[in-house]
């Protein structure tokens, strides 16, 4: 017990010492420069604005939550189908990719206003803008997993008369875990940033709404105490993909036996 407790804070020390650093660096950087507080707030001044009422962190958190959990969901489900429809065919593959690629080299912040008018306010254009954010990394990582398998597996299976959708189900997905997780890593990190830029235009609720307000006033503490949530939000999606990452494929993880 004590050998494994060692061993996770051993993994996650040097992180912590890097974000220790970076916050003494923060720290120390405004207090010697001198810069003036709505220019540049010091870390003390960001988290005493975490304990202020008047931001109502948990009405603006909830928001954020359910709007990146949304896009997530939404982007992780709508991304892996899209995949399956690219490698279904080769015909479908020229079709639906070359469209997939246009659209997601739209900028989506230009998109923001067009959901907004359809959806209105609320955090379902949140969500929607998240997903067209978000779900492009989990269909390009989810199309090669499954394209990814050794063609004398395929052969095999194709000798044994098996139909498309059990090699899908028994081949091609348990091969294309690795990708998938790792669009899905992606799709965490994205899907905030999604949130948040739909908050930006189309909420009145969320931390993206508590930056725009900060920033009318000049309040750069609220600004970055919303900036730390957001980064913890982002941190705690990646770690509960890195998690179910972990007990769908535990034998990525096992340490080799040691001699």
């Amino acid at each position: 017990m004590i050998a494994r407790a060692w061993r996770i804070v051993s993994w996650y020390l040097p992180s912590a010492l890097a974000l220790t650093a970076l916050f003494l660096a923060w720290h120390f950087g405004v207090v010697l420069s001198g810069v003036k507080a709505f220019i540049l707030p010091g870390p003390l001044d960001a988290l005493a604005a975490l304990a202020d009422a008047r931001y109502q962190w948990g009405t603006n958190l909830e928001a954020t939550l359910l709007a990146v959990a949304g896009s997530f969901v939404a982007s992780a489900i709508l991304g892996i189908l899209l995949a399956v429809v690219v490698v279904w065919h080769p015909v479908l593959e020229r079709t639906v990719l070359p469209l997939l690629v246009l659209f997601n080299t739209l900028p989506k912040i230009a998109l923001a206003p067009v959901f907004l008018l359809w959806l209105g306010y609320g955090i379902v254009p949140n969500i929607v803008i998240g997903v067209t954010v978000a779900f492009f990394p989990v269909v390009i990582n989810t199309a090669v997993g499954l394209k990814a398998v050794e063609p004398d597996l395929l052969d095999l299976v194709r000798v044994m008369r098996a139909g498309k959708l059990t090699v899908l189900r028994r081949i091609r997905f348990p091969s294309a875990l690795p990708y998938i997780f790792a669009g899905l890593k992606m799709n965490a990190s994205m899907s905030v940033v999604g949130a948040i830029v739909g908050e930006f235009v189309a909420s009145e609720r969320g931390l993206g709404a508590v930056i725009l307000a900060a920033g009318v006033t000049l309040d750069t503490a609220g600004i970055f105490a919303s900036l730390i949530l957001i980064s913890v939000v982002g941190l705690g999606a990646y770690a509960l993909v890195v998690v179910a990452e972990r007990l769908a494929m535990p034998w990525e993880h096992r340490r080799p036996a040691t001699a």
